[in-house]
């Protein structure tokens, strides 16, 4: 190691900080764990030199100066924009740079009350750089038109506020973490995800997310290792510049197969970077939950992941990251809000999370609980198997309005709904419904279809009153089931749903508008007709004339049917829908396929060629999005198979994309 030289000088003209920076301090006295000034020798080791002058035996070896010795650090010359006062006036305009760019993302036209993520249909999408009737170029080489700038949609204020604060990421940190990908992909990714994700900007708070992800990865406040990898994994459904899964082998595989892994493990291919930064992100969030640390980002984490899943229809993967999402918001008092807690005294907490600091963070882990809840209520809606959280344990705000979340305002309890009232879904407090807030209201919907269903029977069993049926229509032929539609039940959840859309304030009527797609409304109205299809669907006899369940599913079938075709008429990137979307479709789907079985069965070739043509036409939305989404591809060759069992053979194909 060099010796410090003799001379007690230091090198730098200013005199020293009281806290010395790490490893300032010279060896020997963090070896002794003593106190060091930094001088060249420090005062310590000049003093301890001395005491052993002073106590050495007579004609014992003595250095002839203290042993003080130092890091190796660079010499720097002094300059005069390293004066305190010149550092703190460049902090001070740092400081107004950011402040400015939140006022511009304040005041961006495209940011709107009715949903932040709203996208103008004429802006430019990434199915732009996907080759044509392919999946995602993922190994395209790179030119200037796939180039992030390009990939992002310009009618988005984000696009501007990042990519001025791209030169923080001119420099790769020492400590950056290794499973990630480099800063500037990982940005770029980020980017895709808050741009593209119609439920991103809900999950988290947007302008605060991206400013955290400019600070070293060891600050407290850089996002959490496990939410990264699953944004890093969903992000790659939106850029050709990672891979992801390819399009599974429906040749091989059944389109419903519910179990991926038994065949995954026969491919010869390597994980793509989409499916390694998924499993990094799950395994992540399961360490931080059983280390009870960061369980707030530990719920992000697997909300983003079952995003991944529902895009690729990984059945297994999502009915077990819902769950887990869903069951670990209730330890953390996100399923409920204060004054409905419980009134037993117990010795654990309402809430293992500290009292939220802000609104944002307030309203972030709001946003958080009813993310994963509808996550589990849509993908478990057309199965019988129960929920994971009970609805009746459920007393929590509804989320606040999406300019109101952005800005961080405060809105009381008072002028707020509360999910457990009696009227939440044909009532919408003026100045506290979105269309996010609607798209929430209507997965409440569904989820009280799905638990009528499922409880009927014991229910009745049980001699429920609003369950019993007094005066019972006709069943279908050989049919000894009992008839739930005049229950007091079924009656109120059938006004329910032929009442909700009509609820809707006047500029929510329409999901589309002047050519622009609100993404949450446009999926809360399929999900509206979803419902009526799954609560009558167990009544409908297809081949009875008159049969008002019939009748309902066939209205709710080409209602779906319509807001494809409103969707497809504007140039909107359909693939950049919400993925349960296809889901909805493919439902709608289904019942035309009753009826067309039935059609054909009667010789009625006028409603035989209606039919069909619908059904081509749901086929071929279904495989457009397939393009992006491989719960979509899934959908559509579900849907042609349907077809061919009726004897239709399709002339889409969907095995040629």
């Amino acid at each position: 190691m060099p010796k410090a030289p003799s001379s007690s000088a230091s090198p730098s003209s200013g005199p020293h900080p009281n806290v010395l920076k790490r490893n300032q301090a010279c060896h020997q006295c963090r070896r002794r764990k003593l106190k060091c000034d930094a001088k060249r020798p420090c005062s310590t080791c000049v003093r301890s030199h001395a005491h052993a002058l002073a106590h050495a035996p007579a004609g014992a070896p003595m250095p002839s100066g203290p042993d003080c010795t130092f890091d190796e650090i660079p010499e720097t010359h002094p300059s005069i924009s390293d004066a305190p006062k010149n550092k703190y006036e460049r902090l001070e305009n740092r400081i107004s740079e950011l402040e400015a760019l939140l006022r511009q993302k304040e005041n961006a036209p495209d940011i709107n009350s009715d949903s932040i993520f709203s996208l103008r249909t004429n802006g430019t999408s990434p199915s732009q750089n996907m080759s044509n009737g392919g999946h995602r170029p993922y190994t395209e080489s790179r030119d200037s038109s796939n180039s992030p700038k390009t990939l992002l949609s310009p009618g988005i204020a984000i696009t501007a506020e990042a990519s001025s604060s791209s030169q923080t990421w001119d420099v790769m940190w020492t400590n950056w973490p290794p499973n990630l990908p480099a800063p500037e992909l990982l940005r770029h990714l980020v980017e895709v995800f808050f741009l593209f994700h119609p439920h991103s900007t809900r999950l988290f708070h947007p302008s605060t997310f991206m400013a955290s992800l400019t600070l070293p990865p060891t600050h407290p406040k850089f996002p959490v290792a496990p939410i990264l990898h699953a944004i890093c994994a969903v992000g790659s459904l939106y850029t050709g510049m990672v891979t992801s899964p390819p399009l599974p082998n429906l040749a091989e595989v059944e389109p419903d197969e519910i179990f991926h892994e038994r065949h995954r493990s026969k491919e010869e291919r390597p994980d793509s970077f989409a499916e390694q930064q998924v499993k990094l992100a799950k395994t992540g969030a399961k360490r931080l939950e059983l280390l009870g640390q960061d369980l707030l980002e530990a719920t992000q984490a697997y909300v983003i992941c079952c995003w991944f899943y529902i895009s690729h229809l990984k059945h297994v993967e999502l009915f077990s990251t819902a769950a887990e999402a869903l069951r670990l918001s209730v330890p953390l008092g996100l399923n409920m809000c204060p004054p409905f807690n419980s009134i037993a005294v117990s010795p654990r907490p309402a809430s293992l999370l500290p009292p939220a600091r802000t609104v944002i963070e307030d309203e972030m882990r709001r946003n958080v609980f009813w993310l994963a809840y509808a996550n589990e209520r849509q993908h478990g809606c057309a199965n019988g198997w129960a929920h994971s959280l009970d609805d009746q344990d459920i007393s929590q705000l509804l989320p606040l309005r999406g300019d109101q979340y952005v800005q961080g305002k405060l809105v009381t309890p008072h002028d707020r709904q509360w999910a457990h009232v009696k009227d939440l879904l044909l009532v919408h407090p003026e100045g506290q419904v979105d269309s996010f807030i609607l798209f929430i209201k209507s997965t409440i919907l569904l989820s009280r279809v799905k638990t009528f269903n499922m409880r009927f029977r014991a229910r009745h069993f049980n001699g429920d009153e609003t369950i019993t049926s007094r005066n019972p229509l006709p069943r279908p032929t050989g049919s000894s089931e009992v008839d739930a539609r005049m229950s007091v039940g079924f009656i109120e959840l059938d006004n329910t749903i032929s009442s909700f859309l009509g609820t809707f304030p006047a500029h929510l009527r329409s999901p589309i508008m002047n050519n622009t797609v609100d993404n949450h409304l446009y999926t809360a109205c399929l999900i509206v007709h979803v419902s009526n299809i799954i609560l009558h669907d167990p009544h409908a006899d297809v081949r009875q004339s008159g049969c008002i369940s019939a009748l309902k599913i066939l209205t709710a079938a080409r209602a779906i049917l319509d807001l494809i075709y409103a969707v497809w008429s504007t140039n909107f990137d359909i693939t950049l829908l919400d993925p349960f979307c296809s889901f909805c479709w493919l439902h709608g789907g289904r019942v035309l396929i009753r009826f067309l079985q039935a059609a054909m069965e009667a010789n009625s070739q006028d409603q035989v060629s209606t039919l069909r043509a619908e059904l081509e036409f749901i086929l071929t939305a279904l495989t457009k999005v397939g393009q992006r989404y491989a719960m979509a591809y899934r959908s559509a060759k579900v849907l042609e198979d349907l077809m061919a069992e009726t004897g239709v053979q399709s002339v889409t194909g969907v095995m040629s994309i």
